[in-house]
């Protein structure tokens, strides 16, 4: 949940933030820093970039809605949470999304670590499991198995 906060008010670590913030060592060109990664911002990697699309492309066609990617994090979040007027439902959508966006981070450092791109489905499958988790013990609703959750 801390994340999700952090990622609205931009203050994850991006190559972006860290630069801000002069965190790199001194030996370190700021140039060469944003020059070679391929995430300018916290609004790129979220909303823009390959990975997260596609991953809001599966999503939505799982959960049966779609909207057009907004300009900023906060639109996006409002946008997951009118979907739907039911509240239980609408907490939902934003466990999901919260996931989802843990998921897209934790994809990009496995990229920038390993040197590897995890496959969009894996991440999607992964936000399925780990909302469910969440979804059941945030919530207290009744158990229900992963093949109905999906």
């Amino acid at each position: 949940m801390t994340f999700s906060w952090k990622l609205l008010l931009d203050r994850i670590p991006t190559r972006i933030n860290i630069a801000r913030r002069n965190i790199f060592p001194p030996d370190t060109s700021i140039t060469r820093v944003l020059r070679d990664w391929d995430v300018r911002s916290s609004y790129h990697l979220f909303l823009y970039c390959d990975v997260a699309r596609g991953v809001c492309h599966s999503l939505m066609c799982w959960l049966e809605f779609s909207f057009i990617t907004s300009l900023n994090l906060f639109v996006h979040l409002k946008c997951w949470s009118n979907v739907v007027s039911n509240e239980k439902l609408c907490k939902g959508f934003w466990i999901i999304w919260k996931v989802s966006i843990w998921e897209i981070w934790n994809a990009r450092n496995w990229r920038v670590i390993n040197n590897e791109v995890k496959e969009r489905e894996e991440t999607v499958e992964e936000v399925k499991l780990l909302s469910l988790r969440w979804y059941l013990t945030r919530l207290r609703v009744p158990i229900c198995l992963y093949c109905e959750w999906c």
